[in-house]
């Protein structure tokens, strides 16, 4: 097995500070599973950056592991670092909405929200998007503020995704009068006089916002990520044309990082299956060049609950402990018989993870929060992603 220089370098700093061999990390296990599938179009398409100044575009849909984005923030650092830098890609309102978002880049307006929606809200009271997550304004004049740190690299051109409506035609940057270009009815695009890291927008429009999109003309790799807490296959599914509206971004590799909520929920294995039958149909025929990658969920723990009767006067306690989701292991064997079955690339997450008892000694090791036993810490997702950059870099690079 190649061991790359990039996970190494991801990876020493945290067994300096913490003085942790990480020994239950199966290193041989961290390949991915092509399945039958050729990904050397997609191989071609990264060796011809350097020489055609091109772009190559990853889009990676996921729940709650994604939307912090600290893996995927280490994926695309990474593979920029090798590639070049193309630019942030997509951004959500995500803390307008009032959830979390990543730390790299801000939005906000001078107008107050009037409604949000959020991909798992009981109702939707702004339609719902590409970002899973949707904005409604209480005035349609307002200034939307886009600022990215330093290392997103500047962009050229901004792209407001919103619900298709009137309004979108032009914009106010910077006393520039900017006409925009309906790249979609949900899309307008801005080409900007000189790249930035940050701008005021002043516009006009009636329909819910759901994010922008941030292009650089600089030749290199994209790597878009779209994750929503609690998050299933199903639950984009739901979103109206969203696989139709993923085309926007021209992914060249489009990544389901999906089935830890499945493992929580009560869908049978049949109807999981068919889910991801049907995300996956969606998504290919929106993005007929896009080669897949599906990945596995690691383990985790779920709370027991016991009630136990004190002896004198009677009364109960109610103590709470973690016992390990046995539902995760099956999740995870249906996709990867998906993966066989299908023809279709798998990174099987559970097993580079540790296998089974890995979630207890994530948590041991402070990699995986111990106040829920499911989510990671920052340094167990920049773990999962310089995991998930080394396999991606065994098949994306020529060997040697």
């Amino acid at each position: 097995m190649r061991v790359f220089l990039f996970f190494a370098l991801a990876l020493l700093p945290f067994l300096a500070a913490h003085g942790q061999a990480l020994d239950y990390i199966n290193a041989e296990a961290n390949h991915i599973a092509l399945n039958g599938d050729n990904w050397e179009p997609l191989r071609r398409s990264l060796a011809a950056i350097a020489t055609q100044k091109s772009q190559v575009r990853f889009l990676m849909i996921g729940d709650s592991h994604i939307q912090a984005d600290w893996s995927a923030s280490l994926v695309r650092r990474r593979l920029q670092d090798i590639f070049g830098n193309a630019g942030r890609g997509c951004i959500a309102p995500l803390r307008l909405a009032g959830t979390n978002q990543p730390v790299d880049y801000r939005i906000s307006a001078d107008s107050a929200a009037l409604s949000a929606s959020r991909l798992l809200s009981k109702e939707w009271n702004a339609g719902m998007g590409v970002t899973g997550v949707a904005v409604a304004f209480a005035s349609p004049e307002r200034t939307l503020h886009v600022a990215t740190d330093a290392e997103c690299g500047s962009f050229g051109h901004i792209t407001l995704l919103h619900q298709p409506g009137p309004g979108y035609a032009t914009a106010l940057i910077a006393d520039s009068l900017l006409v925009g270009t309906p790249m979609a009815p949900w899309a307008t695009r801005y080409t900007l006089p000189t790249e930035v890291d940050s701008l005021s927008l002043r516009t006009s429009f009636d329909s819910p916002f759901w994010g922008a999109y941030l292009q650089s003309s600089s030749p290199g790799v994209e790597y878009n990520a779209i994750g929503n807490n609690g998050a299933c296959y199903s639950s984009y599914l739901k979103i109206p044309d969203f696989a139709l509206h993923t085309s926007i971004f021209s992914p060249s590799l489009i990544i389901l990082s999906l089935g830890t909520n499945e493992a929580f929920g009560t869908e049978s294995d049949s109807r999981i299956y068919s889910n991801i039958d049907s995300l996956v149909a969606q998504l290919r025929a929106a993005n007929p060049g896009a080669k897949f990658l599906l990945t596995t969920p690691m383990e985790c723990h779920k709370k027991a609950w016991r009630t136990t009767k004190r002896r004198r006067r009677g009364r109960s306690r109610r103590t709470m402990s973690f016992v390990t989701n046995r539902r995760v292991a099956e999740v995870r064997s249906l996709i990867m018989r998906y993966g066989r079955e299908r023809n279709l690339p798998v990174w099987d997450l559970y097993t580079v993870a540790g296998g089974e008892g890995a979630a207890a000694k994530w948590v041991a090791d402070g990699l995986m929060n111990p106040r829920d036993h499911v989510h990671c810490l920052r340094s167990g997702y920049e773990l999962r992603g310089a995991l998930l950059t080394d396999a991606l870099l065994e098949q994306l690079l020529p060997t040697p």
